[in-house]
């Protein structure tokens, strides 16, 4: 065998991850809030980068413009028919919430009704303005009833530690600790507080706050003391074992019960919390007479403006080799942010735009419609890789007329269909069996078995343990637990 060396001439292509490209990807992974804060950042560092303005001018207009699609056919169902997603000449502000069912609300009452989503958000504001900060009520009344300084600044060092309920549920020893203070100046100061508006504030557990409750409505005996130690078992329904505890009979124990009903377990709940966080959607899909339209955020979507005067002035001055690359460069770093940026919110509505095509049940019956879906059903569509798709669905919240969601659960798993019906998706199964759960009879529950056949009979091939699985991921008990729940609600109304 003959060793040597010799020279050979290869062609070969590979993909080079330059500083730049690999910006561009992280710029598609962010939300609009991320983004803003990651252009904040380039403006500090990058004199040609100029902050935005909030006058409004031609240019400014088309930018705006370029971050809305509108279906622009005009038939019965625009995305079944290869509608085209086109640009259209207006641009909408955002409705959020932090919650599915407020944000259905409102656009019922307003997006749909007035075909404005400014409105809605205004209707948000309007909402939240009505309510005052819990924190703001207790510390008024603590500088009523703390007359000393230093017990008055440790009550109100305590409002940070309630519960979103209301309760205080925080180790004693550890405020204390943390506070700096003994703990009998926290004790001291903790059964202060409880005497506080709402009644029932900085009670340390569900039985106590209905206790303080209770004595102040003159209700509290020794009866309601031992049923109060036994709540637990309440939802058990062993209500003649409960009746012998509380040596009351059996409908003395009902309408103890239907007292207790009539309490506020939680006496924060009326009030907005200040640390309340809303979610900002970063899509918004409307309906609009044309079709079907889909918004980037414009409250929380930065613009990229490139200083065109500044370069200009630049330019004129003759600079030394050094300032000379370092402005060239600073320019081009400008420049390319701003054409990343546009094409990061192209690609953002290219991406959503085929999701609504394939989702268009969704969008207009809501989540018992969703089909199966997987990351390569979009990206053979649009022509874009996988990861691409992943990266623009990521952390990203779509705002429809059913809610704000993450984009990601669009994709869904399939559950096989019965013969000669379609796949299902399981986010539409799970959607399924809550809808059958909350119209079933009451004291009748269905069970897993009795939800399986009902779901087969609809064509969709579910097992009993797929059922209870399901039912477990929404929360739902049992249906031998939702039977003694039935009951204890039928004794306690009546």
């Amino acid at each position: 065998m003959k060793l040597g060396q010799q020279l050979n001439i290869k062609q070969n292509q590979s993909l080079i991850m330059t500083p730049q490209l690999q910006q561009a990807i992280k710029l598609l992974q962010l939300t609009n809030i991320e983004l803003s804060d990651f252009i904040d950042k380039a403006q500090l560092e990058n004199p040609f980068l100029k902050e935005n303005s909030p006058t409004i001018t031609k240019k400014n207009m088309e930018e705006k413009n370029s971050n809305t699609y509108e279906n622009m056919n005009s038939s019965i169902d625009p995305l079944m028919n290869n509608s085209k997603v086109d640009l259209e000449n207006t641009f909408d502000t955002h409705v959020s919430s932090n919650s599915i069912m407020e944000n259905k609300k409102l656009f019922d009452k307003e997006v749909i009704r007035s075909g404005s989503i400014t409105s809605a958000g205004e209707v948000i504001e309007k909402t939240l303005k009505h309510k005052s900060s819990l924190r703001e009520h207790l510390i008024n009344q603590i500088n009523l009833t703390f007359k000393n300084d230093h017990s008055k600044s440790i009550a109100i060092a305590m409002t940070d530690y309630l519960h979103p309920s209301g309760w205080f549920i925080s180790s004693i020893s550890e405020v204390a600790k943390e506070l700096n203070v003994e703990i009998s100046m926290i004790e001291k100061t903790l059964s202060k507080l409880k005497t506080l508006e709402p009644i029932g504030i900085f009670s340390q557990n569900l039985a106590e706050c209905l206790k303080i409750q209770l004595v102040e409505n003159k209700q509290f005996n020794q009866h309601f003391e031992i049923l109060l130690e036994n709540l637990n078992m309440l939802p058990s329904g062993k209500f003649r074992q409960i009746s012998k505890l509380c040596k009351v009979s059996e409908d003395k124990l009902f309408k103890m019960i239907r007292i207790l009903r009539s309490l506020n377990p939680k006496p924060a709940e009326d009030f907005i919390q200040e640390n309340t966080n809303v979610d900002q959607p970063d899509i918004i899909v409307t309906r609009s007479a044309k079709g079907w339209r889909i918004d980037l955020n414009g409250s929380t979507l930065p613009s990229v403006n490139v200083d065109e005067s500044y370069i200009e002035e630049i330019n004129s001055y003759k600079l030394d080799e050094k300032s000379n690359t370092f402005a060239l460069e600073k320019i081009g770093e400008a420049r390319w942010l701003k054409k990343a940026v546009d094409q990061r919110n192209k690609t953002i509505l290219k991406v959503t735009s085929e999701i609504l095509k394939k989702q268009v049940g969704f969008f207009r019956h809501g989540f018992s419609h969703m089909k199966p879906m997987i990351l390569k059903d979009i990206s053979d569509e649009i022509g874009m890789h996988e990861s691409t798709v992943s990266r623009v669905t990521n952390s990203k919240l779509i705002l429809t007329e059913w809610g704000v969601m993450p984009l990601k659960n669009f994709f869904s798993a399939s559950i096989l269909g019965s013969e000669n019906s379609e796949l299902h998706a399981a986010s539409a199964v799970r959607e399924t069996i809550k809808n059958l759960i909350s119209a079933e009879i009451v004291g009748k529950p269905l069970s897993d078995d009795k939800l399986a056949g009902i779901l087969n009979k609809e064509g969709m091939d579910v097992a009993r343990r797929t059922v209870a699985k399901y039912r477990d991921m929404l929360n739902i008990p049992s249906s031998s637990q939702r039977r003694k729940q039935a009951r204890l609600m039928k004794f306690a109304s009546n």
